[in-house]
């Protein structure tokens, strides 16, 4: 076995590797080479720092590696591990850390995070064995949205500008990775952002993907919660792109964001784990 980083890798070469990898996972799933080409794009991934493992010259096993500065730290996201189904049981995706570690702390990485499903105890053990700490339970929702009363006394129209100072200010808990203001900020093409506003102020947002059917963010401020208006904000996007909504990797610690899901009837799809590595020696 080699190991070296995915630079000189195509994405048609990964894409075989990613599909065979997830093809018997907990929920599985196959990307077509423009769906992974978008993910990667959407998830940062800098095929510098992301690891190739070579037998016979052909990829068995990756590790797909985003990258950005958050809060004045280098960050660095697992987007994705794979390693193909026959050559599971060798302790790959430890092997894979081994050899990108020393990397990554030679570039100046401060952490790692990733997710994982909670049932994936053979990949958590994986991880822990890496160094990998639990620092959050998420859970993941889908439903059909249902229409039922909301407010209509707010005035919403498109959100152009994300103002995240203020906007943050609305929030309970931090998003992870793939709901970022640095990956939202990334995406404004691609997304549908809906606002919510009384006498010219903005009290609430959502922020959807609707390639993915995805609710990326949604918030609304403290003094205005449970009037309807998150409800309304979401009706607007089901008339104008269907009543099927995904939502993924909402802390569990934010009851108001978890319980508001659950009133509109979406139901749980699957639980995941936040986990770190911290890179700093000090």
């Amino acid at each position: 076995m080699n190991f070296k980083s995915l630079e000189s890798v195509n994405s048609k070469d990964i894409l075989k590797v990613f599909n065979e990898s997830f093809a018997d996972y907990f929920v599985p799933f196959k990307l077509t080479e423009n769906q992974l080409v978008s993910k990667m794009t959407s998830d940062k991934i800098n095929l510098n720092l992301s690891v190739g493992v070579f037998e016979n010259q052909k990829l068995i096993a990756f590790i797909l590696h985003g990258f950005d500065t958050i809060n004045n730290q280098k960050v660095v996201y697992n987007g994705g591990t794979g390693v193909m189904p026959k050559n599971r049981g060798q302790g790959i995706t430890k092997k894979m850390y081994d050899f990108a570690l020393p990397i990554l702390e030679k570039n100046g990485i401060d952490k790692i995070i990733l997710e994982v499903i909670n049932e994936n105890i053979p990949a958590i053990k994986s991880y822990e064995k890496v160094g990998f700490k639990t620092t959050r339970e998420l859970a993941c929702f889908k439903g059909i949205f249902k229409p039922k009363n909301s407010n209509t006394v707010v005035e919403t129209i498109e959100l152009q500008n994300y103002d995240w100072n203020l906007m943050e200010s609305f929030w309970d808990i931090h998003t992870t990775w793939q709901n970022s203001k640095n990956v939202l900020d990334d995406l404004k093409k691609d997304n549908d952002a809906r606002a919510a506003y009384i006498n010219g102020q903005l009290i609430g947002y959502v922020i959807y993907k609707p390639k993915s059917k995805q609710i990326q963010q949604i918030a609304i401020h403290k003094s205005f919660r449970k009037k309807g208006i998150a409800t309304k904000l979401i009706a607007e996007l089901a008339e104008k792109y269907g009543s099927y909504f995904s939502v993924i990797n909402v802390d569990k610690k934010s009851k108001h964001v978890t319980g508001f899901f659950e009133s509109l009837g979406f139901e749980y799809s699957i639980e995941q784990l936040e986990m770190e590595l911290d890179l700093n020696k000090d």
